[in-house]
């Protein structure tokens, strides 16, 4: 009993030892949880069990709010199991250590120096200074959307489900969209399971409802902190006709990079999937559709790729160019400190602006005429080759695991890309339908969705063994001809 107790207290000490390691272990702990939860016979409508595989599967993709799935969500699971996933869902997009650490201030006036590094790496925070405000943006903007979100959606679909349902329905679609996870409750409407939104692109307040509360969740909080700030400040300096301190109030650069960035990626990637399948009319395509909505469709698509995973349109009935083009800003995925994935937009900017000083023959990085240091680049580049490297893994482990279907027909390489792009981000949306995949296939898939959400180099410190070596040792320069 000494030794067990022993061996204990050193593996809670070595959880214990780095802030980045704590978060990884607090998603394991939560997905152990989900998954006994969700194989339960109780969970189903069929009042049997989908079995451990199915589960843990289900319940990764939820807490690393991703949304591939191998069984459909609405004719699977009763009320008791959708519940489970909401919580899931919410938990992922805000993750255990920042929901913990909110509730231990509001009962501790002082957070120790143990909890507030913990929160620092989980929220992304600069300082400890503004932890705190932080932490409340974070809780009460995702009070605010949700609630915004779920008043919209209840406007169409009560009337369509009834109370009960159309509510429950309008609350799981919000939370799912603010918190990029691309799980839905209409695979039992008349569009039959995995519809996703195809049934609804007629509807523009469902449709920009969720283009909304996407964006919304995947700007980032570090963001709407600083717009609610600068709001607050110039109202202030209005009222008090202080025209230099109205003139002296900027945003901050992190917030004008993730909005413009942001938006930009948003238009492009509308005007790109709307001239791509303009005139594409195998099967639920945008070529099929009224020209108001294939714009919802187009701007739908273009906002969900980015890490939500929702679809209204066929995704394997799609050109491959536009599946090139939706790994893309798969892979580009959400802002830095948001309810999304992939490398984030802050990684994409600053890799852009490395090459362009490169270029131009500077020899420091620079945006909007300020300085990038040398270790935020070297981060940037570091997640970047990272996750160059698990997407092709991925992808051409599926394309062995999946030899079958493909020489088949069923699908390409191509889809097997979007696959892996939608998992490392993880947006949820699938050209090659995850339900039909290999256990094999699944298998490799989930430790790239649980990547994809506490990020590469936050997993890899998380299992580093030894403390970094401060020592600083000199090396001879190597010499090494690039072109």
């Amino acid at each position: 009993m000494l030794v067990r107790r022993t061996k204990t207290k050193q593996v809670v000490e070595w959880m214990m030892a780095r802030p980045a390691r704590v978060i990884v272990c607090s998603f394991l702990l939560i997905m152990f949880v989900g998954t006994i939860l969700l194989m339960m016979p109780f969970a189903t409508n069929s009042g049997k069990s989908i079995g451990f595989f199915d589960s843990f599967f289900t319940t990764v993709s939820a807490t690393c709010v991703t949304g591939l799935v191998v069984r459909d969500t609405a004719t699977t699971f009763n009320t008791f199991g959708r519940i489970v996933l909401l919580f899931l869902i919410q938990i992922g997009g805000l993750g255990l250590v920042t929901i913990y650490t909110f509730g231990v201030s509001i009962f501790r006036k002082k957070l120790n120096v143990r909890t507030r590094m913990l929160a620092q790496e989980s929220s992304g925070s600069f300082s400890f200074t503004e932890l705190k405000g932080l932490l409340r943006t974070i809780i009460l903007m995702t009070l605010f959307f949700e609630s915004f979100g779920f008043l919209l959606f209840a406007t169409q679909l009560v009337p369509e489900f009834g109370y009960s349902t159309g509510l429950f329905k309008s609350l799981f679609l919000s939370v799912s969209a603010f918190c990029n996870a691309g799980f839905d409750l209409l695979g039992d409407t008349a569009s039959g399971p995995y519809s996703s939104f195809t049934a609804f692109n007629g509807n523009t307040v469902i449709m920009m409802t969720s283009v909304f509360l996407i964006f919304s969740g995947g700007l980032g909080f570090h963001v709407w902190k600083d717009l609610i700030d600068y709001s607050s400040r110039k109202i202030r300096a209005i009222l008090a006709h202080d025209r230099k301190e109205r003139t002296n109030i900027h945003m901050k650069l992190h917030t004008r990079l993730a909005f413009f960035v942001t938006l930009l990626l948003l238009v492009i990637g509308t005007i790109l999937i709307l001239i791509m399948e303009w005139t594409n009319v195998s099967g639920l395509t945008i070529g099929n559709l009224p020209l108001y909505e294939k714009i919802n469709a187009a701007l739908f698509q273009s906002m969900s790729m980015r890490t939500a995973g929702m679809n209204s349109i066929d995704l394997l009935a799609m050109r491959d160019c536009t599946k090139i083009v939706c790994c893309v800003l798969m892979f580009i995925g959400a802002g830095a400190g948001s309810t999304g994935g992939g490398i984030k937009v802050q990684v994409f900017s600053l890799l852009f602006c490395a090459v362009k000083s490169d270029v131009s023959g500077r020899q420091e990085v620079l945006f909007h005429n300020h300085r990038v240091s040398r270790e935020t680049v070297q981060r940037a580049l570091t997640i970047f080759t990272l996750a160059v490297v698990v997407v092709l893994s991925l992808a051409c482990i599926l394309s062995v695991t999946e030899r079958g279907l493909i020489a088949e027909g069923k699908f390409t390489f191509v889809d097997l890309l979007f696959e892996a792009s939608s998992a490392f981000g993880t947006v949820g949306v699938s050209s090659a339908s995850t339900a039909q995949l290999s256990f094999w296939g699944q298998l490799a898939i989930i430790p790239v969705m649980f990547l994809g959400r506490v990020g590469p180099i936050t997993f890899a410190m998380g299992l580093m063994l030894k403390d970094r070596n401060n020592v600083k040792n000199v090396y001879p320069e190597a010499r090494i001809h690039l072109g």
